[in-house]
């Protein structure tokens, strides 16, 4: 008889509804399960490998079941069938799930799952925040909402079928004696090669912003960015940080700024740090304060770059503004 996947992490085995119920609920999250037709005689069990952001487990019930979790919240399930039949329903969709078409549960969509007393299956659990910490930093900004992939996932072909192999392999390896993966670097490393995988692999709300096809940005979230360089120029925003306060990818927001303003985010932020300078030089005392005051105090430093461009602007140099304010008081 082969192994079973996992089999040197086993968990329990269990012929009791409450006990099994109550030991798959420590590891995912508490939910209804019900056994299916008469006299059930249930034979379940259960591996499981946590490691930081990833938990592999393996389950098998030995009878017709039907598992109701609801929203998962924290976690998302990768569920794969390695025998047997199951159907998952999350949220308006339905998979008929095989070896051959998994399915990907998001924490946001309630999940009904009704599994063949033959079926097992390798069920993958990926902390909520980890991958969402990871597609915020690929689109370069943060989440508008939560991420909700396409439930079924055909891994026979593309993307999916090299992520699907990469992350089988992973599970396989797990169970060696001297596996990488023991190594903290090497299992850092094959979390975050399978949590980006899947977010290039499978269909998601994010996937257009993932290819380059940003949707225009809303003037309501470039408005945002705007008004945080008007209202602190002096800060050290940059297109990044800015991007995320207004919960769009930087791609998005310099398209937006060029087709909406003309402009750059870092050309606008330094024609209004130019702005404040001016208006302060106008108003300024020569004999109390210096040109290379004010224009550090607005951010910018480069004090030769910052003459040029503010002669280009103003047509006079930052000293003639200065020095035209000190002449008329006198």
């Amino acid at each position: 008889m082969s192994e079973l996947p996992l089999e040197k992490y086993k968990l329990f085995e269990s012929t009791d509804v409450d006990e099994t119920r109550d030991q798959v609920g420590r590891i995912f999250c508490p939910h209804r399960m019900d056994v299916v037709g008469p006299k059930p005689e249930l034979r379940a069990r259960m591996h499981c490998r946590r490691m930081r952001n990833i938990a592999a487990t393996y389950i098998s019930y030995g009878w017709d079941v039907r598992v109701n979790p609801g929203e998962l919240e924290s976690f998302f399930a990768i569920l794969m069938p390695t025998a047997g039949r199951g159907t998952f329903q999350s949220g308006f969709e339905q998979v008929q799930a095989s070896p051959e078409k998994i399915a990907i549960a998001s924490p946001t969509e309630p999940l009904h799952m009704r599994l063949s007393g033959d079926c097992s299956q390798l069920v993958i659990r990926i902390e909520r925040a980890a991958l969402e910490a990871r597609l915020s930093e690929m689109i370069d900004g943060a989440l508008r909402e939560p991420i909700r992939f396409q439930l079924g996932m055909d891994v026979t072909e593309g993307y999916a079928r090299s992520w699907f192999d990469a992350l089988n392999y992973g599970v396989k390896d797990l169970s060696r004696p001297e596996s990488l993966l023991a190594h903290p670097i090497g299992m850092e490393q094959f979390e975050q090669n399978i949590i980006t995988g899947l977010l290039l692999a499978q269909p998601h709300n994010y996937s257009a912003m993932l290819a380059g096809d940003d949707r225009p940005v809303p003037s309501r979230l470039l408005g945002i960015a705007v008004d945080l360089m008007e209202g602190h120029p002096e800060w050290a925003h940059t297109p990044a940080s800015l991007a995320r306060r207004a919960g769009v990818s930087v791609r998005a927001l310099q398209k937006a700024f060029r087709e909406q303003l003309d402009s750059s985010p870092s050309e606008y932020l330094r024609g209004v740090r130019l702005q404040r300078v001016h208006d302060e030089l106008c108003a300024a005392q020569a004999d109390t304060t210096t040109v290379g005051e004010i224009a550090s105090k607005w951010g910018l430093a480069h004090h030769g770059r910052f003459a040029a461009v503010y002669r280009e602007r103003f047509g006079e140099s930052p000293r003639q503004t200065l020095g035209r304010q000190h002449a008329r008081k006198g």
